[in-house]
């Protein structure tokens, strides 16, 4: 994809391990803390930069890839995941605290699954559902939690796989992010990160191929030209209004 803004964009994604416990019953309504033989924790993450093609990998049982996600999410200026803000996200910031590290720079929350929730009716939201649905290919096969068993123990290629499936998730997440770009409500302004060109950009993709739909955007109070990106196919509206405040013009108290 051709780069048309400088917004640090990183699409992320990251793999837990189970926790251990003591149970009774195959189906326990509730496990007690007093319980849990060993909790569950962060096994890995694999993370992309917008416009570039590495994908990154880090195993979190080595300083060295705690330490780059901090580094990266400090870097980042929005940060794109599925499901992220209740899981991904709380994961590593638990991971964080725990190393007695301060929390990163402040990012752009873009979680897909708020989106998808919000705006479709798919038969199920899960990330592998979704995507092959919209063509998007599929997750990286695997046999279960097997493969999680094998990591536990430290089976090279159970982790080869592990590393493969996690950076697959990355990927089909990015694919995801461009192609519901438009449908995502309260998108950060890329503009921002635009060099100054004189010309309206899209507030999503930062494309300046823009086309003027020629009727207006109203309020209650106002009127606005608008605007569809041809780039990415977001809705977009003036920021001022096309004619000045009229007096005469009423709006409902309830």
């Amino acid at each position: 994809m051709r780069k048309k803004h400088n917004m640090r964009i990183l699409t992320l994604d990251i793999e837990t391990m189970y926790a251990i416990v003591h149970t009774w019953s195959l189906f326990p309504n509730f496990i007690s803390p007093n319980d849990v033989i060993k909790p569950g924790y962060t096994l890995c993450w694999a993370a992309r930069w917008e416009f570039e093609r590495e994908v990154m990998f880090g195993r979190m049982d080595r300083r060295r890839g705690l330490k780059k996600i901090w580094e990266l999410l400090d870097e980042a200026d929005a940060v794109v995941t599925y499901n992220g803000k209740s899981f991904d996200m709380k994961h590593l910031n638990k991971d964080f605290a725990l190393a007695g590290l301060s929390p990163p720079s402040s990012y752009h929350d873009i979680d897909l699954y708020q989106t998808v929730k919000r705006r479709f009716k798919f038969q199920s939201n899960k990330l592998d559902f979704v995507a092959p649905a919209l063509g998007l290919g599929r997750k990286v096969k695997h046999p279960g939690m097997e493969l999680w068993d094998k990591v536990r123990a430290g089976d090279k290629k159970a982790w080869a796989l592990m590393e493969r499936y996690n950076k697959g998730d990355v990927v089909l997440t990015q694919k995801l992010y461009h192609r519901i770009l438009p449908w995502i409500i309260g998108h950060p302004n890329v503009g921002l990160w635009v060099d100054d060109t004189g010309k309206p950009v899209c507030t999503n993709c930062g494309s300046k191929d823009l086309q003027n739909k020629g009727h207006q955007y109203n309020t209650k109070v106002a009127s606005y030209t608008r605007y569809k990106c041809r780039g990415c196919g977001a809705q977009l509206r003036s920021r001022f209004t096309l004619r000045p405040r009229d007096r005469t013009l009423l709006t409902n108290t309830l």
